[in-house]
């Protein structure tokens, strides 16, 4: 059975020593969707896939400056790829990312035409970005974008917890009561389940970054009556 977000709330009414008069089913929402961002975002930073990664593609176009917009859904950005001339999957090179503001001995008009295509590069400039260098050629679905999907607000207490918070909501949970405590003025109250959501945090990313856990094969000891 699915752990619903009555269920985050209940326990963060439990940490903050107050019941439905002081977090509520409309405050309890509110907490919990700035706890469901705030959480998404702490586990990305730290290397870790919190959010659902959606793949999306665009035309790749002649125009200079070689502009495009990223996903309106995209909540982070993990890699561009491109490709110049077809859409074969072994013909994507992944794109680079380059700050134009900070280009040595360059600039960025050189790059739009002198960038070998061997190794593409991207600028991020916030909502959108630009490719380097300038394609001479237009491809159909010739930039293709992973990104993580910014995380569903929930609009309803019972609603479903979603992976990976899942692995421990009571996460959800203390960083909840950090803002009520922070929203009473009570900043040691705040600071001590800021601590507890930190501690949790780090416990799942111990949980969720090794890639796998392969079992141990034994293997008999190669011990001869010599070794004695």
């Amino acid at each position: 059975m699915a752990t619903s977000v009555t269920s985050a709330i209940t326990y963060a009414q439990q940490l903050a020593q107050t019941d439905a008069n002081g977090i509520g089913s409309v405050l309890g929402l509110a907490l919990y969707n700035d706890a469901l961002q705030t959480m998404t975002r702490d586990l990305i930073n730290r290397g870790i896939d919190a959010a659902q990664t959606q793949e999306t593609y665009r035309t790749l176009t002649t125009a200079s400056p070689n502009t495009y917009l990223f996903p309106t859904d995209m909540y982070a950005l993990k890699t561009i790829e491109v490709n110049w001339s077809d859409q074969e999957a072994q013909n994507y090179l992944q794109a680079k990312p380059v700050d134009v503001a900070n280009i040595q001995s360059k600039s960025f008009s050189y790059l739009r035409d002198n960038q070998s295509q061997e190794e593409p590069l991207f600028d991020n400039r916030g909502d959108w970005f630009e490719i380097f260098p300038t394609p001479t050629t237009e491809n159909s679905q010739g930039i293709r974008i992973f990104y993580f999907q910014t995380p569903t607000e929930v609009t309803n207490v019972g609603q479903a917890i979603n992976y990976p918070q899942t692995l421990d909501y009571r996460a959800l949970s203390s960083k909840m009561a950090a803002l009520y405590y922070k929203s009473q003025d009570d900043e040691k109250m705040a600071v001590i389940y800021e601590i507890e959501y930190n501690d949790r945090i780090n416990k799942i990313i111990k949980i969720l970054a090794p890639p796998s856990q392969q079992p141990i094969t034994p293997k008999p000891l190669s011990i001869t009556g010599w070794d004695y």
